[in-house]
């Protein structure tokens, strides 16, 4: 397909780079020549400069015959101007990035009144994420598939968990109806055989059955996660103002720590129900007066990785019981599992994954990425006239890392050994690293483009 994207930032590049891994073909359009540059020199696009409002660059030829418009810039306006007078113009499908609180919460501004296909809000995503992270039954990240029927969880391994530390995964004594996927260790990702190793420090990537999970993560940590009370944000910017926003309906107490006095009185104004304090969140005194060592949750939210990652990283040392930071630069990976922070949260991934998931249509029911897109797990359905149906998973052929952790079939779900079948209508949970979604649509005769 071709796809225009207007917009060369954060999101813009990721976007571009998602789509371009799938073999689309994609324009990406800015004002800024050194974002343009960056664009041309790493990615295989084509590259148009100019301002994606002007009836000059929408009316450009390959412009006007793309099956997508997507506007990502920094202006909310830029971008709904964009998307509309692209539709105008009769783009088949318009998407568009609007981060303003003040759209998010009107109920008055929609998709459907603006005549756009999809509204996308990186930090409004960001915040429901982190906001699942904490208030989660289970002590570890979880993602739900097929309906809540199959989970993925991710479980990080310490020297104090018998049962898996030091083990061959072959002689691990897992529940019944549960299937580790993948091993993410020292920022890498490896798809386990029989005879590896876990090794202190790794991330299980286990796909199951609920109770299995349940049962799996019980055995491993000896204690179910306490119920959050209370939660300190560092950082007074959009995404805090949605997580407090948010945290603060479901009875929890919040405090924002925001160095900008101008920005703590407007979220005081806002966020009437959490404590808003003006200070340095780095100041460790200031962390200590603010009781860190017996607050459930720390998320560090503030625009700069570092400090994110290094301020949770000190909440946690200090007694904080659960932290998470955002990070945006997908480097930064490895590092959060080196520190022992609990959870990173990308808000430009999470929009990236969002969209490419849209564009892919009815044939994606979910999708997930893993450790900063190094590895994919999807939901789709399998057509009637897939070639795969009714051969068994083990002489499918399929290529190396890419599994079939789960199928869902009616109301049941299965963990499926080499024996099973699929067949058609069945959704079908995919783990796949190192390998396009087109690849996975391909192999299992999925949509088209």
């Amino acid at each position: 397909m071709k796809i225009t994207i207007i917009g060369a930032g954060k999101v813009g590049f990721e976007t571009a780079r998602r789509l371009c891994e799938e073999g689309h073909d994609v324009l990406v359009v800015d004002k800024d020549e050194t974002k343009l540059a960056r664009v041309d020199e790493q990615l295989d696009v084509m590259i148009l400069k100019g301002n994606g409002t002007t009836a000059q660059v929408l009316r450009d030829p390959y412009v006007v015959d793309s099956d997508y418009l997507l506007a990502v810039t920094s202006s909310d306006e830029v971008n709904i101007i964009a998307g509309m007078t692209g539709k105008r113009l009769g783009i088949s499908k318009c998407i568009v990035r609007v981060r303003d609180p003040h759209y998010a919460m009107d109920s008055s501004f929609s998709r459907e009144d603006l005549g756009l296909d999809l509204i996308v809000n990186p930090e409004f995503a960001a915040a429901r994420e982190i906001v699942r992270m904490l208030t989660m039954a289970l002590p570890v990240h979880t993602e739900p598939f097929g309906q809540g029927k199959v989970q993925l969880a991710d479980i990080a391994v310490d020297e104090k968990m018998p049962h898996l530390v030091n083990k061959h995964i072959k002689d691990l004594d897992m529940p019944p109806s549960c299937l580790i996927v993948a091993i993410s260790r020292r920022g890498g990702m490896i798809v386990p055989g029989g005879m590896d190793i876990v090794l202190p420090g790794d991330t299980l990537y286990v796909l199951g059955l609920p109770s299995s999970i349940d049962t799996l993560v019980s055995k491993v940590k000896k204690c179910r996660q306490k119920k959050m009370h209370s939660v300190l944000i560092l950082g007074g910017g959009r995404l805090a103002y949605y997580l407090g926003n948010r945290l603060c309906s479901l009875g929890m107490a919040v405090k924002v720590i925001e160095q900008d006095y101008n920005r703590c009185q407007e979220l005081a104004e806002r966020l009437p129900e959490a404590l808003i304090l003006h200070g340095d969140g780095t100041d460790v005194d200031l962390l200590n007066r603010e009781g860190i060592e017996e607050t459930d949750g720390f998320v560090a939210v503030t625009g700069l990785d570092e400090e994110n990652l290094l301020i949770s990283l000190l909440a946690k040392q200090m007694g904080a019981k659960m932290v998470v930071a955002k990070v945006s630069r997908a480097s930064y990976a490895p590092i959060v599992e080196t520190l022992g922070v609990d959870a990173a949260v990308s808000p430009r991934l999470i929009t990236a994954s969002e969209i490419v998931r849209f564009i892919q249509g009815g044939r994606l029911l979910s999708l997930v990425m893993l450790l900063n897109g190094k590895a994919e797990v999807a939901e789709l359905i399998v057509p009637s006239s897939s070639r795969i149906i009714g051969k068994p998973l083990a002489k499918l052929g399929l290529p190396k890392n890419i599994i079939v952790g789960a199928i869902l079939r009616g109301n049941h779900a299965i963990i499926p050994e080499g024996t099973e079948k699929i067949l058609a209508d069945d959704r079908i949970v995919v783990f796949a690293m190192g390998h396009p979604l087109s690849t996975i649509e391909k192999l299992f005769g999925v949509g088209g483009k």
